[in-house]
């Protein structure tokens, strides 16, 4: 099924695996349950679309928008957002094991739950997120701007934040091995093996 063939129609629960998407302006779709595996989107602006439980593995969006849509408990596993903008979108529960937002603007985004091993923010700007209670395993922050972030009983293992600007950090019970960049205390009774956090000397 072709994606830009059935925009005016139902598109819950279809398959738009390998789509390449260019130059459009989506407004006010429900894409819930579709699948996108490795599709390509390019200069698309999405306004209130919603992808909650979309299957988008390995997926690749550059210079795209995204204002005030949903991506509760989606799997975006292996995807890369690049120079993308995404702003008041909500990522509530959403599998992002090995995902990357490159060069990004993330502006107050709920991403509390979140299950991101071993992802990446790399030279992006992070506002106004709540990372309450999400796992962020391994995930690097590098090169980054982080402003009123919510970590509170965040996992922070083994992540880091090297040569990253951080102001206005929440960390109650979270999980972070080493020295805290923003000022807190490690966490305790740690193993041994897990002291591997990188921070800013």
């Amino acid at each position: 099924m072709k994606f830009l063939d059935n925009i005016s129609g139902d598109l819950r629960d279809c398959d738009f695996s390998n789509e390449i998407i260019e130059g459009i302006e989506l407004e006010g779709l429900s894409l819930c349950f579709s699948t996108f595996t490795c599709s390509s989107f390019k200069n698309v602006t999405f306004k209130n679309v919603d992808f909650s439980e979309c299957f988008v593995p390995e997926s690749h969006f550059i210079h795209c928008n995204f204002f005030n849509c949903k991506f509760e408990m989606i799997n975006l596993q292996r995807t890369v957002f690049e120079k993308c903008k995404i702003e008041n979108c909500k990522f509530y529960k959403a599998f992002m094991g090995l995902t990357k937002f490159l060069n990004s603007d993330i502006i107050n985004c709920d991403m509390s739950y979140v299950h991101m091993p071993d992802g990446a923010f790399f030279e992006s700007s992070l506002t106004n997120i709540d990372f309450s209670n999400a796992i962020l395993k391994g995930v690097s922050f590098q090169n980054s701007i982080l402003e009123n972030i919510n970590f509170i009983q965040t996992d922070l293992r083994q992540s880091s934040f090297k040569n990253s600007k951080l102001k206005d950090i929440k960390d109650i019970n979270s999980k972070f091995y080493g020295k805290k960049p923003w000022g807190g205390v490690s966490s305790n009774d740690h193993p041994l093996d897990e002291y591997s956090s990188e921070g800013i000397d």
